[in-house]
């Protein structure tokens, strides 16, 4: 372990750079998917606490596929790194995986001098032993939520800390027509991008549910089912189509949408739900929360910080062995399955019961917005960054 934490530490022949007191966040803050939007909430929470910070955008094989167009944060980007602080928004694998083939902004030198931090996600009760090694390369982790902080401690070296990701959605007047979707419907809508796997994110699962809640000919409800990036596997969304066929009230989307269109989305819809197996935190839910629209979700992993019975419509579930090794998910892991009948009853109760309908939305709402804003998630790391001794002006 000595001689592996060494690899991090400043060589002592070197004179130490003068660094300014603050954070380089080191991340996929272009990258149109998941970890990219997460990666450029941290950087909304650290604006809205006044807190110095750069950014070096980075990317990976596994983000090259997607889109990488999204400049909110393209003004912080510098090609050095001027602060005291690294913030690797890179999860285990691929901070080690950047790390061994010298593959960092900057090369291996951007950890010497710095207190080094990984903000990591992980969607398994057990956290891999493979990966243990990618704690030698920091001082401490964050993560998101209580789900992954349980998991990440039973192997960690170093502190693990509970850091959310902050919620800030742009409210949109409803737009259903750019999107090809009836005025008059009660709207569910689930997403998924195909760099999730869908084993995980189990959108066949709210297709299933949404089957058995409400006929084909039902024409006051549909389904909007919208996959990012399906154009990195075919065959999965050849398999989707199969799933929908013979409902003219389940809609899928297929093009990409940049930041303002998912905000267009979520405003246009109803309810969102998530059947999913396991989530790390459960981004979109929470988003849709700060719209103030009802969710449906499978009550176990990340999600439950935020998601009560009393501020959104839990769904039971068993848990059960992956039983077959799926990408980094293997057979011998526990996800949960969603109790599909369950989630139909909750469907048909959000659409015919509208006090039951407004009152989980309210509540949602003022949980993500007075819980999850950029300041509060702001001022919990500029709380954390005092703690561990880093001076900041």
């Amino acid at each position: 372990m000595q001689q592996e934490r060494s690899l991090v530490e400043p060589h002592a022949e070197l004179p130490p750079p003068h660094l300014e007191s603050g954070v380089n966040l080191i991340g996929y803050t272009r990258t149109e998917i998941g970890l990219g939007e997460a990666s450029r909430l941290l950087a909304a929470s650290f604006e809205a606490v006044q807190l110095p910070f750069a950014i070096l955008n980075y990317n990976d094989p596994g983000t090259l596929s997607a889109r990488n167009n999204d400049t909110t944060w393209a003004h912080k980007e510098m090609n050095h790194a001027p602060y005291n602080v690294n913030l690797f928004h890179m999860n285990a694998p691929n901070l080690r995986w950047a790390y061994d083939l010298n593959a960092l902004p900057l090369g291996r030198e951007l950890l010497h001098y710095r207190y080094n931090i990984g903000y990591w996600a992980w969607e398994l009760p057990d956290f891999p032993d493979e990966w243990r090694n990618s704690f030698d390369l920091v001082h401490e982790v964050w993560a998101p939520s209580t789900f992954i902080v349980e998991s990440l401690q039973q192997k960690s070296t170093v502190p693990v800390i509970r850091i959310p990701h902050a919620i800030e959605v742009r409210g949109q007047v409803r737009n259903r027509s750019i999107f090809g979707l009836p005025e008059k419907q009660f709207l569910f809508l689930t997403m998924y991008d195909t760099h999730s796997l869908k084993e995980r994110k189990n959108p066949q699962g709210a297709i299933e549910a949404f089957k058995r809640a409400f006929p084909s000919t039902n024409t006051s409800v549909g389904l909007v089912v919208k996959v990012n990036n399906s154009h990195t596997n075919p065959a999965e969304l050849e398999i989707l189509k199969d799933l929908i066929q013979g409902y003219s009230n389940i809609y899928l989307i297929q093009e990409i949408l940049d930041r303002n269109k998912v905000d267009l989305l979520l405003n246009a819809i109803d309810c969102f739900i998530s059947l999913h197996r396991s989530e790390g935190f459960g981004l979109v839910l929470a988003e849709a929360m700060y719209l103030g629209k009802p969710v449906i979700g499978t009550n176990w992993s990340g999600n439950t910080d935020f998601m009560k019975s009393d501020n959104s419509c839990l769904v039971n579930y068993s848990l059960a062995h992956v039983g077959r090794d799926i990408g980094p998910y293997k057979a011998y892991q526990l996800w949960a399955e969603p109790d599909l009948e369950h989630a139909a009853h909750g469907m048909r109760k959000l659409v015919r019961d509208t006090n039951y309908r407004h009152s989980i939305a309210r509540r949602g709402q003022t949980t993500i917005r007075e819980g999850y804003s950029p300041k509060v998630i702001g001022e919990m790391i500029h709380k954390r960054l005092i703690e561990i001794g880093i001076k900041l002006t």
